[in-house]
């Protein structure tokens, strides 16, 4: 249950510039967000839109030759932006944990998924001893529902399956009692029962922890399975924010309501149709030379007004678009 007075994280303004090359690249600009104790917000986008971009930024989680500037960014009631390395890490570390979509990669191959979380146990509490911290961790891999612990511990991770891995992996994220977790398109790699089961996980944690999540996904299906609120990004924009409902019964920005289309589609099979459908609307406006809306080439609504950049506005109730539609 959301605590409508308890803001944990409020994000004003934030841009990010990958530097370094030829081109610098603006994979975030401007945005804004929020987040409230106990609350999944989902970040919604195709690849390259900058939903993954924009997680990282927050905590600061991006390599060197990224660029980030805001006005804001205030978690827990930490200034992100003041806080020195150390006081970071130690934010990373207990208030804020990760988990991505293939956790067989970021778990060490040739260390038992025992010593891993017991190692993950102890990091957080050095008094710990060896016994208590076997007996955290068979206590978390119960609590993400694996039925059979203690052979568990003694596997590596080459010998787990996708959706085992990454229950092991939640185990690890939440083993700090964390306050926040983003969950990184954390069932892409997996197949449709194996996802639902991940998501069914996720949100009794949430519940027993009172725990926070912002979900990045390119799938829309998800959000509305998991979230209160979503904010769908484009070109490294929020082109619309709302309650999951208000996304899904008045979506307003032509994107929006193509990720709908494209989730349904995925979903009853119909991707082909769906291609040659996008191709044949969106072929005559590719030649198109774009200053204003950057999604004006794709919109199948594009018009004149379209050539100056549209503001972010308050349509209606908790609704934000940016978009002239919206005006």
């Amino acid at each position: 249950m959301v605590d409508e007075d308890g803001l944990l994280l409020e994000v004003e303004g934030l841009n990010v510039t990958y530097t370094g090359t030829a081109l610098n690249v603006d994979a975030v600009r401007d945005v804004s967000l929020t987040m409230k104790k106990g609350e999944c917000v989902a970040i919604v986008g195709e690849s390259g839109s900058g939903k993954s971009t924009l997680a990282m930024a927050i905590m600061k989680l991006l390599p060197p030759y990224a660029r980030i500037s805001a006005k804001k960014i205030e978690f827990s009631g930490l200034n992100i932006l003041e806080l020195d390395d150390r006081r970071l890490s130690e934010v990373r570390g207990k208030d804020v944990t990760v988990i991505f979509q293939d956790p067989i990669s970021y778990l060490n191959p040739i260390i038992s998924v025992g010593e891993q979380i017991m190692e993950s146990v102890s990091s957080r509490n050095s008094k710990i001893s060896k016994r208590e911290a076997y007996a955290q961790a068979i206590s978390l891999l119960e609590k993400v529902r694996i039925a059979d612990p203690e052979r568990i511990l003694k596997a590596y991770p080459f010998q787990l399956s996708g959706g085992m891995a990454q229950r092991v992996f939640i185990a690890m994220a939440i083993s700090a009692n964390p306050k926040l977790l983003i969950a990184d398109e954390p069932t892409t790699a997996l197949d449709l029962t194996i996802q639902a089961q991940i998501l069914r996980l996720l949100n009794m944690l949430r519940k027993e922890y009172s725990l926070s999540i912002m979900l990045i996904t390119h799938d829309l299906g998800l959000a509305s399975y998991m979230a209160d609120r979503v904010y769908v990004m484009y070109d490294g924009q929020v082109v619309e924010e709302d309650t999951a409902e208000g996304i899904f019964e008045n979506p307003i920005h032509p994107y929006t309501k193509m990720l709908i289309t494209s989730s349904k589609a995925i979903y009853q099979g119909q991707s082909e149709q769906l291609i040659q459908t996008l191709t044949q609307k969106t072929a005559v406006k590719e030649a198109r030379d774009v200053k204003g809306c950057s999604f004006m080439d794709r919109c199948f609504k594009a018009m004149e007004q379209c050539s100056n950049k549209p503001t972010f506005v308050k349509y209606d109730g908790t609704k934000k678009v940016r978009c002239w539609l919206g005006e």
